[in-house]
Parts: C-alpha cells; sequence; structure tokens
C-alpha cells in the first residue's frame, strides 16, 4: 500500500461468525454481534456496572505509572481529529468531516485507557430515519434539502471520550445581602411607589458534593451542538469495556487529557459554587465580595459515550448533525431558503395591508 493511500483496514481480529467465519459487528437494536454475512447473532455477556473511580492527586503524581496502553491512532489531516484504528471497519473516513483516513498518518501513542462504555442502543436505520424527518420538518429549508440531500453513507457513530470528576466542596464567602422595600414618594399626579434595597453584611460556609462532572475530551465536537443532546447520556449507566461493544465503530481518543479536563470541571465547579453561595446569603439581591473554595476527595474515571455524527455540503458550506446514541436525540445546523423567508415576509405584508384596509373600511 502506498503512504497515501485510503486505510483499507483488514478484519483479522474481528470476531468470527461461528456459522460462516465472517466478521462479527455490534448492532445496538439487538444489543449484541451480528455477523454482517450470514445474520447469526452471538449475545454479548454483560460486564459489571460496578464503577471504580481513581484518586485524582494520587493518579497525577503517578502519571507515568499508570494505567496507559500503547495503540494505534490516526490524525485527520483536515480537522486534526484522533481515532483509533479499528480492525473490525474496512475503511475509516475522519467521524466529523468525512476526510478519507490515510495510512501515513497512523501512529503510536501511549493513553490512558477508557475503562467504561455506554453502549450504542440506537442502530444506523433508526438514526438514518430520524435525520430525514428532522430534514423534512425543518422551516424554511431549501427544497433540495427537503427532498432527501442528505445520504446515509455519511453517518457515522462513534464513542466520543469524556472524563467525570467528584469532588467535595467546602467554600467560606463574605458579601452582601439586599432585601427589598418599596417607598412612597412625591405629591399629587406624581405620587409614586420606589424599590429601594436594604443591604447588610454576611459571611458563611457552603459544603457541597459534586458527582459525575462530565468533560468531553474532545476537541473537534461542535459544543453547543453537543450540549444540546447531551440528555440522556448517565454517567453511572456506563459498564465495564468490552471490545465487543466497539467493534464496527470509530473510538475517538481524547485531545483534552486529564488535567486539562480536570481544570475544565474544575471551573463548572466554581460556577456552581458561587450559585450556591447566592442561595444560602438569600435574600432579593446579593453581593459576593470573596469567596475561597476548598476542594477535596477528587477522583475521577473515563468512559466513552456514543454518538452519530453527519454531515453534507450545500453551498459550498458544510453542514454538521448530530444524533444522541443512546436517546437518538437530533440537533444539527441547517441552511435557510431565502426566497421562502422572502415570500413569507411578502406574504405577512399583504396580510398586515388587508387587515388595515378592512379597519379603515369599518
Amino acid at each position: 500500500m502506498s503512504s497515501g493511500e485510503e486505510i483499507k483496514l483488514n478484519t483479522s481480529e474481528a470476531t468470527p461468525c461461528s456459522s460462516c467465519g465472517g466478521a462479527m459487528t455490534y448492532k445496538p437494536s439487538a444489543q449484541a454481534l451480528v455477523c454482517e454475512y450470514c445474520g447469526t447473532v452471538k449475545e454479548i455477556e454483560q460486564g459489571t456496572k460496578d464503577l471504580n473511580e481513581h484518586d485524582f492527586a494520587s493518579f497525577m503524581e503517578s502519571y507515568e505509572k499508570e494505567s496507559f496502553s500503547t495503540t494505534k491512532v490516526v490524525e485527520c489531516s483536515s480537522c486534526h481529529a484522533t481515532s483509533t484504528v479499528d480492525e473490525n471497519l474496512k475503511s475509516m473516513a475522519c467521524p466529523y468531516c468525512a476526510n478519507p483516513l490515510v495510512e501515513q498518518d497512523i501512529h503510536e501513542e501511549r493513553y490512558i485507557k477508557p475503562e467504561y462504555v455506554s453502549p450504542f442502543a440506537v442502530d444506523r436505520n433508526q438514526v438514518s430515519g430520524i435525520l430525514q424527518k428532522w430534514i423534512k420538518d425543518l422551516w424554511f429549508a431549501p427544497n433540495k434539502i427537503q427532498r432527501g440531500i442528505f445520504s446515509a453513507d455519511n453517518l457515522r457513530g462513534v464513542y466520543v471520550p469524556f472524563w467525570t470528576y467528584d469532588m467535595q466542596t467546602h467554600t467560606d464567602y463574605r458579601g452582601e445581602r439586599g432585601d427589598a422595600y418599596y417607598v412612597t414618594v412625591g405629591s399629587g399626579d406624581n405620587k409614586r411607589r420606589e424599590r429601594r434595597v436594604s443591604w447588610s453584611r454576611v459571611s458563611g460556609r457552603v459544603s457541597n458534593f459534586y458527582d459525575d462532572i462530565l468533560v468531553t475530551g474532545s476537541k473537534t465536537l461542535k459544543m453547543d451542538l453537543l450540549n444540546s443532546i447531551s440528555t440522556g447520556w448517565d454517567p453511572k449507566g456506563v459498564q465495564k469495556i468490552k471490545p465487543d461493544y466497539l467493534s464496527g465503530f470509530i473510538t475517538e481518543k481524547y485531545q483534552v487529557d486529564l488535567k486539562e479536563g480536570y481544570d475544565k470541571a474544575r471551573d463548572i465547579v466554581y460556577q456552581y459554587e458561587r450559585e450556591s453561595v447566592r442561595r444560602n446569603i438569600g435574600g432579593d439581591e446579593q453581593r459576593i465580595h470573596n469567596m475561597n473554595t476548598d476542594l477535596s476527595y477528587i477522583t475521577f474515571k473515563h468512559i466513552l459515550l456514543p454518538l452519530y455524527v453527519s454531515s453534507f455540503s450545500y453551498g459550498n458550506k458544510q453542514y454538521t448533525f448530530y444524533v444522541n446514541g443512546v436517546t437518538g436525540r437530533i440537533t444539527g445546523e441547517r441552511p435557510y431558503s431565502t426566497w421562502k423567508i422572502a415570500f413569507a415576509v411578502l406574504l405577512g405584508l399583504i396580510v398586515l395591508c388587508f387587515l388595515v384596509y378592512l379597519f379603515k373600511d369599518a
């Protein structure tokens, strides 16, 4: 194979079918391995759901000695997403931009191996129908889109890397509590009630425990889209990884490492703590002058969550779709038809003019 040739992966490491010897891949609707050739089904033994959290401080102290794995990964030359090389896939394209991945971009990396996975529960056929319905229901979408420009061939199932963090917090604060009251001012026609605020100094402490603060390990995903479909991903519902669940899907390697993920989780917790302090202060308004937050009992785990990714081109622009691999919830970017919007505006003006005419005539 030449160094610039598109990757064509063999299936030598795939689970062989007991009936015909063909490759078996994970089928979400069956929650089992299914032979691509004869349809034989092999049940997957359920993994344990006992979750093991790792102490963050201890892990960071012995970072180089901990549970690293060495694996083959390939980096997209277009969007720089990094995926593991799955021998069960016949070919590979970047799950995010559809750029063909080539052999010269394969290299080995050491990484913290994910321990838990939430398997896909929605299969490609279901997602294809969800996408088609979503596109057809779009208001002011170009006719070409609604007639089915989308191709199921562009639909890719990806296991996205995530970190989860648990931590205990104690926050000491100083601030002011504002209690609203009303006074009557003015006289005669100018008499009115005005809102005033009485401020008093306060101080105190709030303590909270945060469980499974979820931080994506991907820098390629569009976070505004991802956040809108993240409901339904349950970090507590994951189970121990079995290679069978990953068979036939792309697994993205994290780009946000453990330390950077912790920094993001800490920032999220600080926001939650600020809201907790406001609730503790009470009153109608709050002023926070100082907060000192102590974080302890910090633990983490590395998990994979399922996502379908698709895109299409229209008008020299690429539009992206995401579908939650557990719930089937969809979100995406979409084009608008200029002439449909213009027609709707024109129709609205005509209706408005007609109503004005009727009003004047009456």
